[in-house]
């Protein structure tokens, strides 16, 4: 006589939570839109988001989509080089067009090529500032400012 395993109990509310792909304890796999949700929900992202006092910070939580939708942006622009660039040399109607759309091609790779080295180095500039000011903050709240050193 078999019987059904038992199902798996209920994880704690905000537990299981992981990247898209990946799979809760209770089986189900996450989207990139539901991992997402879940960790802007994580920690009350909105409630944190309209924070008159500024003690907690969003910018960890939304660099990495940041990044993305810059990547996104990017992408975008190096079709329109790649289309400006085919228009116009065959616009020109002569060998000419040749050669400048190859200078098109290695300006808008060159181009999108420094743009996300700019992008990232631009996040993680404000992802350690935001990392500074959380680390220091605990020391400020015992009394460590005001201490000259001698």
């Amino acid at each position: 006589m078999s019987s059904a395993p038992p199902e798996p109990p209920e994880p704690p509310a905000g537990s299981g939570r992981g990247a898209a792909g990946e799979r809760r304890p209770d089986g189900e796999q996450l989207s990139p839109a539901a991992a997402f949700a879940d960790r802007l929900d994580e920690g009350g992202f909105f409630s944190a988001l309209f924070d008159m006092t500024f003690t907690r910070y969003v910018t960890r939580r939304l660099a990495g989509p940041v990044y993305i939708v810059g990547l996104a942006v990017i992408a975008l622009s190096v079709v329109y080089g790649l289309i400006t660039s085919l228009s116009v040399a065959i616009g020109t109607g002569s060998a000419w067009g040749v050669f400048l759309f190859l200078f098109g091609v290695i300006l808008t790779v060159v181009g999108a090529m420094l743009a996300v080295l700019l992008l990232r180095v631009a996040i993680e500039m404000f992802v350690a500032v935001v990392t500074i000011a959380e680390n220091t903050r605990p020391h400020r709240l015992r009394g460590w400012k005001g201490r000259r050193h001698e």
